[in-house]
Order: C-alpha cells, then structure tokens, then sequence
C-alpha cells in the first residue's frame, strides 16, 4: 500500500535523518519501547500540502538521558502533474529558501547589530529542509520535506479563523513590520548585495510570465470570482455611492474583468527603494498566536511558500483586507493599523542600523511618501481576499467541494459553478465592500495610469 510505503519512511529514514542533521540531537538514538509516533492532525493540511506530528522519544547513547521532540512534517500533495499546475515545484523551494537563508540572514544581521529585537518567535525552528530530493522508499517523486518544531509546546496556536480583533491585528502588524525592516536595513546600511543575493534565490513566482498565464490555477479563481463580484454590483447599483467608485469599478472591470492576472502582475513590480522581501501569503491562516489570559501577546509566523520580492503592500494588503472586518474599518482604524506598521518598521529599521529617526537616510520612508507608495500597490491584497474569501465564508459541505473540484480539475465548469454561489450573501456582502472600499481609498487609481 502507497500510505505504509509513506508511513514506514516517516517514521525510520526519516526521523534517522533528522537526528544526524542536528548537533543537538547526534548523540541521541531512538528509545527502544515507543521510540517514534505518526500523526495526521485534523485541519492542519492545506491544498497543496499534508502535515504529519511526529513524537520522538530518544535516549542519550552515554547517559541514557530520555529527551522528547516533537516535530511537524509538511509535505506535498498530488501527483506531478497537480504540482506542476499548482505550481508546488516552485513554491515549496521558495518556502525551504526563506527557511534555510532568509530567515538566518535576518537573524545574523539582529545578531551583528546588538539590536534589542526579540527574533526567537519570528518563527519555529527548523530540523530538516529539503527540496527536489528523491527517497525511492517513500515514493517515485521528486520530494520537499519541511520538519519544524511543533510550537503548540510553546502555546502557539491557530487564532479566531477569520476576522481578527484589535489585539491580533495589532500584533500581525507589528510582526510584519519587523520582518521588512530587516530587508530596508540591510539596503540602507550599504548591504544591498547581501540583500540581492538573498533574492536571487528566490524562484519568480509570477502570475504573468513570457506573455502566458504562469498561475494557472490562482488564474482561474480570479476570473470566476471577478465574475461574481460584477454581476452582483451590476444588481446592486447603489452599492457603489458615489460617481468616483462607480467610475472606477467600470474601469477595473473594462481593463482587467476577464485579465486579471495582468492586474495581479502589474503589482508586483519592484523597485530599489521600497520593495522587501515578503511573507507573501500573509494572513491569519499563516501565523500561530499565543495568549495569555486569553489575550494574544505574540506572533509567530508560518507557511512562506508564497514568498517573493516586492512592495511591502502586498503582505499588508492582503492581511487588512482578508483578516479585518468591513466593520472594523470605520472611524480610522484603517488608518491607525497602517500608522503602527509604519512605527514598528521605522523603529527597527533605527535600531537595526543605530540611527537617530530624523536621519536622512530614512526620508523615502516617512509615513506620508510611504503611504503613496503603497496606494500604488493596496489593490492586490483587495484581489487575493476576494478570491479567498468565498472558501473562508461558506460552509463545509460546499468547502469540500470547492476542494475535490480545486484537486480534481480547477479548469472544470463544476469548479466555476460552486464558486460563484458558495456562501450566498455572505460572500456577495463582504467581496462587495472589499472592492468598493479599495476604490474610495484610492487604491484603483493606477488604473488611470
């Protein structure tokens, strides 16, 4: 059986391997009576992905000291052809780079800087890392393993699946903040080589490339859920209020209804001022949080499969429009997230590089010329919520079979017709505000450009 097959390897190879990667672990083996444990928590996997809990119970070769360790495994889902159309060949090396050189990068440069920046929760320790590797024992593909640290020990957990409050987004944003400092740190403090050859690494991960649609997958979800949204707001006129956003729908939906990877690309354009190293898919789903009194005191970050190089808008973006209720925008909390990202970025961009905050290295970051530049750049976060947010919104029973169809044929007419009525109002509701939202902010103003 192909399970036993990959069963077997999880738990003899490959826990063999992750011993010998570690110098903590090398002088350790195995207990003999329940020495390892698999298992397949619920929940945890996502469309591209299967993660595995293994429990390590190991014995000191002198001493015979016992030590427990306890590790997640993320793999890949599906067979070639799915990863290839899903684009898991490039975004599962992408996440092993960030893992294996970006986030040491950044690490060292907290290190070498004396900074009083707390990275140890930036995210879980990593054991092994690998990518297009090849085990016959576990299967006839090429392979990434991922093994982590399981920080549910450390009381890092998933938080409130979709809307957040003020306390998570605050702490999502301040989190955020810290990790592109590194990458304007690294710039402004004459390192920008250091910077480049850690993007070189990086893999594109466009959604346009050599005039052909590159995101096949991410492609036909916009498409649908474009459709859905217009032919809503076509219904519900007075929805867009005033003269200025319903003149700037129809030019969304003139320029990019039925191209809108063309606007998806457009937003990934990069310059030598502001772009950074991103998280690139990030939002509650990708992070853990862990509380106090029921409170959240810190963030740790997860899942960069989706990292690129680029403006700091698109993490921004995404996590305000996807993790922030229509709601909570009101009476300039909107506003007021934008401004705590900007404080906690200058803040330890100036700690990073020991500069007083009027220096004038940081004039392109002032709050006002970083806003500017961000408006350039807000509509993609607007764009990948919306497509998420009919999945996030719609009950199980639809959800699965947004799955089977995503799995079996994205392309299929089944996938389009679920997609545009999962989740009914709810969904025609909050994509509508998103958008409308994202028109009255500006953020559709390029489309003039």
């Amino acid at each position: 059986m192909e399970t036993d097959r990959k069963i077997k390897f999880l738990t003899t190879e490959l826990v063999q391997k992750i011993i010998q990667s570690n110098d903590d672990l090398k002088e350790y083996q195995l207990a003999k009576e329940n020495g390892v444990s698999l298992t397949t928590p619920q929940g945890l996997d996502g469309f591209m992905s299967i993660i595995h809990r293994l429990r390590l119970n190991l014995q000191h070769t002198d001493t015979g000291m016992s030590k427990t360790v306890t590790v997640m495994v993320k793999v890949m889902k599906g067979d070639d052809d799915f990863r290839k159309k899903s684009l898991g060949l490039v975004l599962f090396p992408n996440e092993i780079n960030v893992y294996g050189c970006v986030i040491p990068a950044f690490e060292q440069l907290v290190r070498n800087s004396g900074a009083q920046l707390d990275f140890k929760t930036l995210c879980p320790r990593i054991f092994l890392a690998e990518a297009g590797v090849r085990y016959p024992a576990y299967s006839d593909q090429e392979e990434t393993f991922l093994v982590m640290e399981d920080v549910s020990a450390s009381g890092f957990i998933p938080g409130p699946r979709l809307n957040l409050d003020q306390a998570h987004l605050r702490l999502m944003a301040r989190k955020i903040a810290q990790f592109h400092a590194c990458s304007y740190a690294l710039r402004i403090g004459g390192q920008s080589d250091r910077l480049r050859a850690l993007v070189e690494r990086i893999i594109p991960l466009n959604f346009i490339q050599d005039g052909k649609i590159f995101f096949e997958s991410y492609d036909v979800v916009f498409k649908v859920v474009f459709e859905r949204l217009f032919k809503y707001l076509e219904g519900k006129p007075e929805l867009l209020g005033s003269d200025f956003v319903r003149d700037r729908i129809r030019k969304l939906k003139q320029r990019y209804g039925t191209t809108p990877s063309e606007l998806m690309q457009r937003c990934l354009s990069r310059d030598e001022t502001y772009s950074v190293i991103l998280h690139g898919d990030y939002n509650r789903n990708n992070v853990l949080f862990r509380y106090e009194n029921e409170v959240p005191n810190d963030v740790m970050l997860i899942d960069f499969q989706e990292n690129r190089y680029g403006s700091p808008a698109l993490d921004l973006s995404f996590f305000m429009y996807m993790n922030m209720p229509p709601e909570a925008w009101e009476n300039g909390a909107w506003e007021q997230l934008l401004t705590l990202y900007h404080e906690e970025l200058m803040r330890c961009i100036c700690e990073l590089l020991k500069l007083p905050p009027n220096h004038s290295s940081l004039e392109p970051y002032r709050f006002e010329k970083m806003k500017q530049h961000l408006q350039q750049h807000f509509i993609y976060g607007a764009i990948i919520a919306i497509k998420f947010l009919p999945c996030m919104l719609s009950s199980e029973a639809e959800v699965a079979e947004i799955v089977h169809h995503f799995h079996t044929d994205v392309t299929a007419d089944a996938f389009r017709q679920i997609y545009l009525v999962a989740g009914g109002q709810v969904v025609n509701d909050r994509i509508s505000k998103v958008i409308v939202h994202a028109a009255e902010q500006g953020y559709l103003d390029l489309l003039d450009n």
